[in-house]
């Protein structure tokens, strides 16, 4: 299940504001605020120690962005689980901090108060390849290579590596599947590039703050095939 959290500045920005280094932090942040308002027992499960969450989120910050990489009048979240206790916390969460006046995420000083909550419709996967467009960043690590080797730690889809990490993408879904459900499962889900015009769309590699360091990932169009 899927949730669009909408956002507005308290007041009107008449100039765009630049995206802070810890902007990820500031939305986590947000997310332990709402499931805490909800649930104290859900709250210590989730973020008590280094755990595998149950969910995914990617923030939006509109069109200004896009254009700019600055932020504008209006931010969003995007939230997905696939577990109905996670969503209902976070739900009635939202709903708490609304009542008591603490809906807002504050970028350098700036308050944006939440707007609208959006239920999204569920997309169904009918076929055996889907094709997939990034929120925010995607984001795979190499189990059998070490954290200090920066670019071999962050594995990205390029046509020189596909196989590897192909098998790396296997065993990670495999490795979180376990984590999450307590269930054993062999993944049979692979990457492929999406073809436009006989041409074929490398993802675009990312690399972001978080925390004291740096994320590498990927953007883009591509397809995830199962069988």
């Amino acid at each position: 299940m899927r949730f669009k959290i909408s956002f507005s500045s308290e007041n009107r920005i008449d100039k765009p504001i630049p995206l802070p280094d810890n902007i990820r932090t500031i939305f986590i942040s947000f997310l332990k605020k709402t499931f805490e308002a909800s649930s104290n027992e859900i709250f210590k499960t989730l973020f008590t120690g280094k755990k595998v969450k149950p969910y995914v989120f990617s923030p939006y910050f509109g069109e200004e962005f896009l254009e700019n990489k600055k932020i504008g009048n209006e931010i969003s979240i995007i939230f997905s689980s696939g577990d109905f206790e996670i969503i209902t916390t976070f739900w009635n969460g939202l709903l708490k901090l609304k009542n008591e006046k603490k809906d807002y995420i504050e970028i350098n000083r700036i308050k944006f108060w939440l707007k609208n909550i959006d239920v999204l419709p569920d997309k169904k996967i009918k076929k055996r390849e889907s094709i997939f467009k990034t929120v925010g960043i995607s984001v795979l690590t190499d189990p059998s290579v070490s954290p200090d080797e920066f670019k071999k730690w962050y594995i990205i889809p390029e046509e020189t590596n596909i196989e590897n990490f192909n098998d790396v993408l296997k065993k990670r879904i495999t490795q979180k599947f376990k984590l999450i459900k307590n269930e054993e499962i062999k993944s049979d889900i692979e990457f492929r590039f999406f073809e436009e015009n006989g041409k074929t769309l490398p993802v675009k590699e990312t690399i972001i703050p978080h925390f004291s360091g740096y994320v590498r990932g990927f953007r883009g169009l591509f397809i995830l095939r199962g069988d």
